[in-house]
């Protein structure tokens, strides 16, 4: 019974020592010092909260290069991400952060991140200002001047921003309009949740140029499906948007 045993050991030890070890099922892989079959389950490798890149000590004691494991902390100002991390050769963790990894780090770390952003280019001319009775014109874009839109909230048969998730935002509408009569005047600009005008700017002729620089700037706490509208006018008639930007930041 014992000389059974001992045969035993020694062809599991033989098996070990020829780099084939297998768990799971008798599908041996050459190239492999460790191998897990299964269908229905995975290797769950342990989880640590890195919160020092050079740390010896805690979680682990000196580490050796290519220590593998999960991270569970995040640190946006330290580098320090959640995900499949590891210890390199220049005697530091390493975080693989994934896009959303990343995302996380941003919204925990209230750093705005840039969900929208267009390029305004020229608009038509609005024959009639303000002064004359003339109605606020309503921004449009197209799709040449949308440059990010993570989200596509952006309704171009609205021309209306559709709020993506419930947070707090911050938008920033930048327009440099013309007027051909070159008469001096006021631009106006207004940002709308609904009907509801919660941001408006105003801006003065620049006589060297002929142009009006406005900016508007509003953090918002907005709601899910809150649509947003964007609109200008000038005092003077024949007037228009040269160009501009607008961008939309969310916090959390």
């Amino acid at each position: 019974m014992k000389t059974k045993t001992i045969i035993l050991l020694l062809g599991v030890m033989m098996t070990m020592f020829n780099a084939q070890v297998v768990i799971g099922s008798t599908n041996v892989s050459q190239a492999a010092i460790l191998k897990l079959d299964s269908n229905s389950k995975a290797l769950r490798i342990p989880g640590l909260s890195i919160t020092n890149r050079t740390n010896t000590v805690t979680p682990v004691a000196s580490p050796a290069v290519g220590l593998f494991f999960y991270n569970t902390s995040s640190d946006a100002g330290n580098d320090i991400a959640k995900g499949i991390g590891y210890w390199g050769s220049d005697n530091r963790y390493h975080s693989q952060a994934t896009f959303t990894a990343t995302e996380e780090i941003i919204s925990t770390s209230q750093i705005p991140l840039l969900v929208f952003s267009a390029a305004i280019g020229q608009k038509p001319i609005t024959s009639l200002g303000s002064a004359a009775g003339g109605a606020f014109t309503k921004l449009t874009l197209s799709a040449a001047e949308i440059i990010i839109d993570k989200y596509s909230g952006w309704v171009t048969a609205a021309n209306q921003y559709k709020i993506p998730a419930s947070g707090i935002y911050m938008i920033e509408f930048i327009t440099d309009m013309s007027n051909t009569g070159n008469n001096g005047g006021t631009t106006t600009q207004n940002i709308l949740k609904g009907t509801a005008n919660f941001a408006s700017s105003y801006g003065r002729d620049n006589v060297i140029n002929n142009r009006m620089y406005t900016t508007t700037i509003s953090t918002q706490n907005l709601t899910v499906n809150d649509l947003l509208t964007f609109e200008y006018t000038y005092t003077a008639n024949n007037y228009r948007i040269q160009s501009g930007t607008l961008n939309i930041y969310k916090y959390q």
